[in-house]
């Protein structure tokens, strides 16, 4: 056989066929398409993932009363089929699905041939599926399928059970942990931002910048208390009268975020009136900075104004 007439057939991430400058796998950013490495690692994590959660179904499972005689594999089988592959469910009381039939041939199939937005979405609805179902899968569940995208360059990662657009590791850390952070107000402005921001069939990137802003003046105002106004312009200037010694220049930077958004077209006006030029990249970019912000601002109320306050 002549030797440009062999196909590749192993497949080593980082290996010799890599060190020469003939990688066999991605060595790019996959945003628009998986390879087939990618896929089959992805289904035999899911797989294993699912095999482990099935098998300690009496551990996992939540039981919010009663017993409950279907098995947990048979349930998820049946609100997929139902749910993602839009099958009917005339089925028979009693009926227990077989879940490794049932991963072969529906889920193994779209791993392998679906665009992979829908294996993201796929992914996505498991991900919230266990949240719902078991205690503390979904955790663990986000953390596996994060590290397998960034060994294999995928350019997305879970963050609060949706799946971004984010291919650096420390926006994502600011993003996961400003979404968590214990001011309600921002927390759900943030998770709101993110949604917008996630959305891969219909993204708002206008309402992602305007809720990550939001989000900012949310902090400010809970640190300030409401009366001191109800602008972010207005409560940055109070801050340091509750115990945040921000630099000047800094505290000045994170007023002008509300110039930003009266400026821009669309964020702060009503729906209609100015036509939104909002990009991804600088939708991406105001929720990075503005979870940034609310994690910097949170941080330092908990070091000095919190007992001035």
């Amino acid at each position: 056989m002549d030797k440009n007439e062999r196909r590749s057939m192993i497949k080593v991430r980082g290996g010799f066929s890599e060190r020469i400058g003939k990688p066999t796998c991605a060595v790019t950013i996959q945003l628009d398409e998986f390879d087939d490495r990618t896929r089959i690692f992805i289904s035999n994590l899911l797989f294993d993932f699912l095999q482990i959660t099935f098998q300690n179904d009496a551990q996992f499972r939540k039981q919010p009363y009663g017993n409950t005689p279907v098995p947990l594999s048979s349930d998820f089988c049946k609100n997929l089929g139902q749910d993602v592959f839009s099958f009917r469910n005339h089925l028979q009381g009693g009926y227990v699905y077989n879940w490794v039939d049932f991963y072969t041939s529906n889920i193994e199939n779209a791993l392998d041939n679906a665009p992979y937005n829908e294996i993201l979405d796929l992914l996505e609805y498991i991900c919230n599926w266990l949240f719902a179902k078991t205690n503390s899968c979904s955790e663990h569940f986000q953390r596996s399928f994060n590290t397998l995208f960034q060994q294999e360059y995928v350019g997305y990662r879970f963050i609060s059970k949706r799946i971004v657009p984010i291919t650096d590791e420390i926006e994502m850390q600011e993003i996961e942990k400003a979404c968590q952070t214990p001011f309600e107000g921002a927390r759900a402005q943030l998770q709101k931002a993110l949604g917008f921001l996630s959305d891969r069939e219909h993204p708002d990137y206008k309402n992602c910048v305007k809720e990550s802003i939001s989000a900012v003046e949310s902090v400010c105002e809970t640190i300030v208390g409401s009366d001191n106004g109800a602008t972010l312009g207005k409560a940055v200037k109070h801050l340091e009268e509750h115990g945040l010694k921000i630099h000047s220049s800094l505290r000045e930077g994170i007023s002008k975020l509300y110039g930003y958004a009266c400026d821009q077209g669309g964020v702060r006006h009503g729906e209609g009136e100015v036509e939104s030029t909002v990009t991804f990249e600088e939708a991406k970019l105001m929720m990075v900075t503005c979870s940034a912000i609310v994690n910097y601002l949170v941080s330092e109320y908990g070091k000095y104004g919190a007992e001035n306050a």
